[in-house]
């Protein structure tokens, strides 16, 4: 059986900002260059605009949207005839929320109204037959859906037989088969003209609402704005203008069932935002429907009696808390399901089904296991004859697509790419999961089962203050489409880790160069614990704003962190110029001016030292990591920092260029000491192509052969790396990090790239790369293989071989 997968990221960072947008954005809007690449990277500069400044008159006229006329004149025919109204709804919040806004508005037309929201564990999602029946003895008239009825064709005809017209208005997706319903409004319809096709279910409500009492609609935004952010739809274009707009209404609403809610959740001193709404108020209004009836969450939002919605809302408050009792009971029985019966290496999609589950809570179990195992989920609770299911999806994976794929053996479905619900026969139960499996090989490589972290910007050279926090702020409300950027830090040195909370949370403080940042690690995997001061890691995170004792500061909140070997840039380059290094096409062979042979010298340090101070520009050349520290130590003995270290441009007219990427640098100096022995023969011969008109001091000498061999061995493979990553891979650690340490394998990262290429060369394993990382599986090879045949390992076997030659003729030849 699989075993329970640790957390792996994919980093993307996607560094692709179109420059001349990012100087306009720059001049137009004040922000600073990181800022303004985020924005460039995904928006023209019309949306850039629409972005930073959403405003309510951008909203696109109601009447651009197909059937809205149609219906607004069919529901004031009705409202003139005094009929009954009813509108139906979903269970969850955005059924809840589009019902609450529908009815507002009818009454406030003055029209005879009353609404139906099915019990999800009676009559299930959508409408139902028996429900028609309900409503028609009531004397409806006009039935209204919201957030559902776009599958409901033979329930539609059921009304239309019984004399009730229809109108629906949804937003998932369009089936082949449509109801012949009276009017339909749904922004996926076929040739649709509406320029913003992600509303939600109460989105479509409110374009409904503002037809029928135009500005008033707006007072109703707290109501949509709930709706909204709760359906998960992208927070772009009129989404996040009625989020944005909604959010502020909702800090300052009159809705008395709002204020009781908020107050029960202990928000009233709050300025509440996207993340308040999104898993505190939400959660709530969805409690009602997933454990009972979701009428009392409509009734909250409509009454307008004190001492009832007070009630109410202390009534959801509890029913939220059974929900999270039931919710963590049902998480830790499918993971224990899990452990013991799925095979993680074989099903892509995971299917579970239970007796004793909750149907109106194995939705929110089934977005816990998917996040936990980054893999589309279904999980199925099963009564007498049928279950009912609900699932869960991933980037890449279209859910809806997967149950049409299946339908054969399914009752019903219904939902969208990332989310859907389904009735299934218990007969049925395991051809369906290995239906959907054979659905998800076609479409699910192993590499898409990774999740995926993207990056927004890397920062480089700039210091994150408060004002770029502050200016990350302006990207709010975060949500689907528009999630908290997410920054790369690389090369951070630990100087401080603290744990809080019993472990369960970390801080860190870093540095790098003269910046320091407080890390925040809120969810500590694995690799967190393996943290301690003085390592190099590098980290993705938020950019957040701590706020303590009035005192603002930068906060980054980690979502994940990679350990990095100290010095891997030194041994990256040496790696790339021992296999890759081409030399520029130029003369070597011109004399040099003024060579000074001091090879052999006793102390290069102190020869060093007096060049330093004496008149004139002197750079040191420095190959390898024993002589730089030696000579850095000697420096900092005799008190001497009037120097400038660096590997490509130099800054003080004593500069120490270690392993450098860069001659350029060269011009610049009079005098110029080569401390040890390069590399390549290239390299040297190209150092003196470069100097004419300077004087070269050679102060290498034997003993430094072995300081660049012992860096070979950092980076050069032998027979036991082999073993040990094969054995590696044989234990069933199939990912490894491109560029990063792993403690278990203890290898260098330049070392066991150069393995894998090896490895893969000469057929041992397979190798497919993405992004950070390598994913790896073994091969049965039939006969014996000698891995030094391997292409790679003869160009490493020859660059070691050419500098050997190489360095016994530089420091035995004479000048």
């Amino acid at each position: 059986m699989g075993d329970l997968m640790s957390k792996i990221y994919r980093w993307i960072l996607k560094e692709n900002p179109n420059l001349q947008l990012t100087q306009e954005i720059q001049r137009e809007y004040g922000l600073h260059k990181i800022i303004a690449d985020i924005l460039s990277s995904k928006l023209n500069a019309q949306e850039v605009k629409n972005f930073l400044n959403p405003d309510l008159k951008d909203l696109y006229s109601p009447y651009l949207l197909r059937g809205i006329k149609e219906a607004k004149e069919l529901i004031q025919q009705h409202i003139a005839l005094k009929d009954l109204i009813t509108i139906y709804g979903d269970y969850d919040v955005d059924g809840i929320t589009a019902t609450s806004v529908l009815y507002l508005t009818l009454k406030k037309l003055g029209a005879k109204v009353d609404y139906y929201i099915p019990e999800r564990l009676v009559e299930g999602y959508g409408i139902n037959e028996e429900a028609i029946d309900k409503i028609a003895q009531r004397g409806t008239k006009l039935i209204i859906s919201v957030d559902c009825g776009i599958t409901s064709v033979k329930e539609v005809e059921k009304a239309q037989f019984l004399g009730i017209d229809v109108i629906i208005t949804d937003h998932h997706s369009i089936p082949k088969e449509i109801p012949q319903a009276d009017v339909v409004i749904n922004p996926h319809l076929p040739d649709i003209e509406y320029p913003f096709c992600d509303l939600a279910g109460v989105g479509v409500a409110f374009k409904l609402s503002q037809a029928l009492i135009g500005e008033e609609a707006y007072e109703l935004l707290d109501i949509v704005s709930i709706g909204t952010i709760a359906d998960i739809v992208p927070l772009l274009g009129e989404n996040r203008i009625i989020v944005k707009e909604g959010l502020k209404r909702l800090n300052e609403t009159q809705n008395i069932g709002l204020k009781a809610l908020i107050k029960a959740s202990g928000l009233q001193n709050s300025e509440i935002d996207e993340y308040h709404v999104g898993f505190i108020l939400a959660p709530r209004l969805n409690a009602a429907g997933r454990l009972r009836s979701a009428e009392a969450a409509v009734r909250l939002l409509i009454s307008q009696d004190e001492k009832e919605v007070e009630e109410i809302a202390e009534y959801l408050n509890q029913e939220n808390l059974n929900r999270q009792q039931i919710e963590n009971q049902i998480l830790q029985e499918a993971i224990k399901k899990i452990k013991e019966t799925v095979d993680l290496n074989k099903e892509k999609v995971i299917v579970l089904w239970d007796k004793n589950w909750h149907p109106g809570v194995i939705g929110i179990v089934a977005s816990r296991i998917t996040e936990r195992f980054h893999r589309p989920s279904i999980l199925i609770s099963l009564g007498e004859g049928e279950g009912k299911g609900s699932g869960r999806s991933i980037e890449g994976f279209n859910l809806y697509k997967a149950l049409e794929y299946c339908k054969d053996y399914l009752i019903k479905y219904g939902g969208h790419e990332m989310a859907a619900g389904i009735n299934i026969e218990k007969n049925n139960l395991e051809i369906f999961k290995t239906k959907i499996n054979e659905y998800a090989d076609t479409v699910l490589s192993d590499l898409d089962l990774i999740p995926s972290l993207r990056i927004d910007a890397k920062v480089k050279n700039e210091k994150i203050d408060i004002e770029i926090a502050k200016q990350v702020q302006r990207f709010k409300p975060f949500g689907s489409n528009n999630p908290r950027p997410n920054f790369l830090f690389e090369g951070l040195t630990v100087t401080k880790v603290f744990d809080l909370n019993g472990g369960k949370y970390k801080k860190i403080i870093v540095q790098k160069d003269k910046f320091v940042y407080e890390l925040m690690l809120f969810d500590v995997s694995d690799q967190g614990n393996d943290v301690k001061i003085g390592d190099i890691i590098d980290v993705v995170g938020s950019i957040e704003i701590n706020s303590w004792n009035g005192i603002e500061s930068v906060m980054i909140n980690v979502k994940d962190l990679r350990i990095k070997l100290p010095l891997f840039s030194y041994y990256k380059n040496l790696s790339k110029i021992m296999v890759e290094y081409q030399p520029e096409k130029k003369e070597i062979d011109k004399k040099v001016d003024y060579i000074i042979d001091q090879r052999g010298i006793n102390n290069k340090w102190e020869y060093v030292l007096k060049l330093f101070k004496r008149e004139g520009k002197t750079v040191v050349i420095v190959n390898t990591v024993v002589e730089l520290r030696s000579l850095l130590r000697y420096l900092k003995k005799e008190k001497f920092l009037d120097f400038s270290l660096c590997n490509v441009d130099c800054k003080k007219e004593n500069g120490i260029l270690f392993f450098p990427n860069s001659l350029k640098p060269l011009k610049y100096y009079d005098d110029i000491i080569i401390y040890d022995i390069p590399f390549k023969k290239e390299i040297f011969y190209h150092i003196l192509s470069h100097s004419q008109g300077k004087r070269i001091h050679l102060v290498f000498k034997e003993a430094d052969i072995y300081y660049n061999l012992k860096s070979f061995d950092e980076i050069f493979p032998q027979r036991k790396d082999f073993i040990k990553l094969y054995k590696f891979i044989e234990e069933g650690n199939n990912i490894l990090f491109k560029e990063h340490l792993h403690p278990q394998l203890n290898l260098n990262p330049i070392k066991f790239s150069f393995c894998i290429k090896a490895m893969k060369e000469i057929g041992l394993i397979n190798v497919k790369e993405r992004d950070n990382i390598f994913m790896l599986s073994k091969n049965s090879v039939s006969q014996k293989v000698n891995i030094e045949q391997a292409r790679i390992m003869q160009q490493i076997l020859s660059a070691k071989k050419e500098f050997i030659e190489f360095a016994k003729f530089i420091v035995s030849q004479k000048i």
